[in-house]
This record gives structure tokens, sequence and C-alpha cells, in this order.
């Protein structure tokens, strides 16, 4: 079978240069584009009779087509996908976008959580789309350390910090109240023992009796409030920015549609595991940017692009969400460097876990 994309690259190269010329017009301009503006805006050494029978090949292939009879060409999801697969080199940020995504990611003790949030916030941001992110697998993820500090009568604080940073923190009641002593015993013994093992079986075994007799009633309390707290973090959360983006961009250009487009897409992406689900297997087993064109198998999303790109360790995923005229070059530029900017930070702070474990 033919891919779509080596059948685009046998078009004609004056029908190639045609379309994509099409395709970044409407994306900066979101009006049909006719023979007469690709002359005047591009001046092509050709007749616009020429330009038209270009244009009629375009749209019997499936590349173009009129939204109405008397208009312009738009692009199609086949027209969009085109354009997608020749932009081979990524457009450059600009120095301001570099500084503002590289003064987010401070050097610090990551906070994973938080750090994720700032991440879904900035891809909206810089692209004017809706950002996303799902977190890494913390399933995957190996405890590094477990801090515990009293801070009242039967409350005590505590912070889980795996192998990629702080994954969640929270003030916990206890049964029986324990001295500051108890509370370093007790940190000490659970660091002391389950340091490096993955934060899945740290639940499991936290939240069960141990059947080697390894901790007493005092550790126990401790190890029940962990399981706890980590058990309503393991569960994978997708985390979404700048969704009323998309409103303002659906309504310039498809007022009459607009409401129920943008409808279809929120109620796509309040079903976290069906959304999860289905960008996965969109993505399959394919790394670093792709880029989904209408061809995600979840409803509400069916008009809409997805641009994703994964990022190290434990097989988190960034992108972002538009309308299928979003502007691709930027948004394949940004996801790209700031899932590069993420992973080369918890790829860091996974590195200096493991020199602790070594030394």
């Amino acid at each position: 079978m033919v891919s779509a994309k080596q059948r685009a690259s046998d078009l004609p190269e004056r029908q190639r240069l045609i379309l994509k010329e099409i395709v970044d017009r409407y994306i900066r301009y979101r009006e049909p584009v006719s023979s007469r503006m690709i002359l005047e805006d591009y001046g092509m050494p050709v007749s616009s009779a020429t330009v038209r029978n270009d244009m009629n090949d375009l749209e019997a292939g499936g590349y173009i087509e009129k939204p109405y009879s008397s208009s312009g060409r738009i692009p199609t999801k086949k027209g969009y996908r085109f354009f997608v697969d020749w932009l081979l080199d990524l457009s450059d940020l600009t120095r301001q976008d570099r500084l503002e995504i590289v003064e987010t990611y401070t050097t610090r003790c990551v906070d994973v959580i938080e750090t994720i949030r700032q991440t879904a916030f900035l891809l909206s941001n810089l692209t004017g789309y809706a950002g996303f992110i799902l977190p890494p697998r913390l399933e995957e993820a190996r405890l590094d350390r477990v801090m515990m500090i009293r801070v009242g009568n039967g409350i005590m604080f505590i912070a889980v910090v795996c192998d990629i940073g702080v994954v969640e923190h929270g003030l916990i009641p206890l049964e029986d109240d324990l001295s500051p002593d108890e509370v370093r015993h007790v940190m000490d013994t659970i660091n002391e023992t389950l340091r490096g093992a993955a934060l899945e079986e740290v639940r499991a075994r936290a939240g069960t009796d141990s059947p080697d007799g390894w901790y007493e009633r005092t550790t126990s309390q401790a190890l029940i409030a962990l399981s706890r707290l980590l058990g309503r973090r393991m569960q994978q959360r997708t985390h979404f920015e700048g969704l009323l983006n998309l409103a303002e961009s659906l309504q310039e250009v498809i007022s009459d549609r607009a409401m129920d487009r943008f409808a279809g897409l929120s109620r796509a992406v309040q079903d976290e595991g069906a959304f999860i689900e289905a960008l996965r297997a969109a993505r399959g087993e394919r790394r670093g940017l792709v880029v989904n064109i209408g061809d995600i198998a979840l409803p509400g999303l069916e008009e809409f692009s997805v641009v994703s790109c994964e990022f190290r360790p434990h097989a988190g995923v960034l992108g972002v969400i538009a309308p299928l005229w979003m502007d691709y070059g930027r948004a394949l530029s940004m996801t790209s460097y700031i899932a590069n900017r993420l992973e080369t930070l918890l790829v860091t702070a996974s590195a200096k876990a493991l020199e602790r474990d070594v030394v």
C-alpha cells in the first residue's frame, strides 16, 4: 500500500509549491485561497489558468477543497499532512522564547507535579493553543528517599522524592503522636529498606502487613500514611492549560460551528483515561515528535490536530491541541524544544539520585 506521504511526493513540483502556499496562507489569514491570491502574493511566473488547473488537480487528489461553491480553496486533512511532512527543518525559536523556556526550568530539587503544571502553561502561553502533558509513569519511578517532619500533635509532613524529583507531599494525621526522635527513626528505617524500589512496589508494601517483621507499630503508621499519599498520585493524570485559547480561534474561522466544535473537544479531554489511551494508541511505537491531524480515535477530536512529543524518563508525553489550521512550524518547534528541556531536567535529577545510590 502506498502511503499518503509517498503519493504527495509524486505531485509535480509546481503543484507541491502551490499546495504548500495554500496551506501556509490559510494558516496565516484563515480565509479561502484563490488562484489570484497565489499569483499576487507569491509571484509565480505562470498564468492564472495554469494555477487554476493545478488547483483543480489538487482538489481532485483530496489535498484542498471548496468550503462553498464560489469560494477559493482551503486545505483538507490530507493537505495539512503534506505540509507537516514538508516541514523537515523546524523553524527556529526566537531568543526571547528560548530564554522564557530556560527560566521556567530553574535547576533545583524538582517538584515534579509543579513542573508538569508549569510545562502545560508554558506550552499554552507560547503557542496560543491548548497545552497538555501526560506525566511520567510514576509507577516505574524509583524511590530516592522519604522526608518526614513532625509538625504538630499527631501530624506529620511527608514528602516522597523519587529518581526524578518530589512526586508528592502533604500533611498526614497519625493515630498516635510520634516524637521527633521516633519520626527520624521511622524515616531512616523506610529509606534504608525501600530506597531504590519502584514506587508501585513501595505503595503495595506500605499498604500491607510486613511478613518479614522489619517494622514496628510506629513505622507501620507512617507506612500506611505513605501508601495513601502515593495512592492518590499513582494514577496518571493529564494536565491541560489554555483550552479557552481555542474558542476564539474557532469563532474567527467557523463561527457557526465554533461552539459545537469546542464543546466536543471539552468532552473529549474531560475523560482523561480515554484521552490518554487514544493518544498513546495514535502515537503507537513512534518516539519523538508525532503529528496527528484529525485521526485520533476519540469523539470530539476529529477536527483538531495534536502535536506531541515523548520525554524521558518513564515515558511522559507533552504537546499542543489546535484546530487544523494551526501554525505547524511553531507548534513543532515549541513542542520539541520544551520536551528536550524538560527531559534534560528530569534525567539530570535521575542521574543525581543514581550518584547518591552509588555513594
